[in-house]
């Protein structure tokens, strides 16, 4: 086993060190607006279980990464069968115009997401009462909730 270079021995440079940009969090209103739909909908989204990816921080509140909402971006062009350089031509000319409001396309996007979720949820709701009713059908209590003789 070799040990190690004496201090002497090694090179007098400093070591690099990289500085990495911290990443930036946005709370719910700013990344809406990043993202250009409404607020509410990241609301319905999340409470869904859909939407970008969410940050706990100190006191419960959801904030977002920008990264994962350019990510959660290009997931719904992907979705939608519009290839990556479709995506950088969007941006770039929705930055270049200077425009911060709605974005025609996320809306549409993540509309289209909101109800496959609410269908989904609505899908499990219907289920499950439907089984409430097979099983009650069959019991004594249904006469007498449903005044039955």
């Amino acid at each position: 086993m070799k040990k190690p270079p004496a201090h002497a021995d090694r090179p007098s440079q400093p070591a690099t060190v990289c500085q990495f940009p911290l990443q930036q969090v946005l709370n719910r209103t700013q990344a809406a607006e990043y993202l250009g739909v409404p607020a509410r909908r990241l609301q319905a989204l999340a409470l869904l279980g859909g939407g970008p990816e969410r940050v706990r921080q100190s006191g419960g509140v959801a904030q977002f990464r920008k990264d994962d909402l350019d990510q959660y971006s290009a997931e719904m062009f992907s979705r939608a069968g519009l290839a990556a350089d479709a995506l950088n031509r969007y941006r770039g000319m929705r930055a270049a115009s200077g425009y911060a409001g709605r974005d025609a396309f996320m809306d549409m996007a993540s509309r289209d997401e909101l109800s496959q979720a609410c269908a989904y949820v609505g899908g499990r709701v219907i289920i499950l009462l439907g089984m409430m009713v097979i099983v009650l059908s069959h019991t004594p209590l249904s006469r007498f909730l449903f005044h039955m003789q």
